[in-house]
């Protein structure tokens, strides 16, 4: 499967409907996020499995247990402020990454909704990054 071209299919929809279509893959909750490309300076939507944390979600950095970060995780480290679609609520966010020890009390809980993403960091010898999506205040 072409995933550059699924996603870009899967975020199309997933905007056209409001968010009613393709908010969900089976059990896992998908985000819309939008970012700017750090070197393009061009908006990017990305749909990325999400997970609750707090009062919002995080996303994992997997690509899939890649050797190499996906180039979303690297536009949201040159400027963190995203915007995040769920579902049909839409938030500004500030991308943050968790510390070692918050990401192995989260683990339990994402691989228990996604396997998948337990199969990935066995699969890679790299940290692999859980990026808290932290809603901005109405201040901010």
């Amino acid at each position: 499967m072409n995933w550059k071209w699924f996603g870009k299919l899967h975020g199309w929809l997933y905007r056209v409907s409001g968010g009613r279509i393709s908010a969900r893959m089976g059990p896992i909750d998908i985000a819309l996020v939008d970012t700017v490309g750090r070197k393009s300076g061009k908006l990017r939507t990305v749909p990325i499995a999400c997970y609750p944390y707090k009062d919002s979600v995080v996303i994992s950095a997997s690509n899939s247990g890649l050797a190499t970060r996906p180039a979303w995780y690297h536009n949201l480290k040159a400027r963190p402020q995203c915007q995040v679609q769920l579902g049909r609520e839409r938030f500004n966010a500030a991308a943050e990454d968790l510390t070692v020890e918050e990401c192995e009390q989260l683990l339990p809980s994402i691989y228990a909704i996604n396997p998948h993403q337990q199969q990935y960091r066995e699969k890679t010898d790299r940290h692999i990054p859980i990026v808290w999506l932290r809603r901005a205040s109405n201040a901010e």
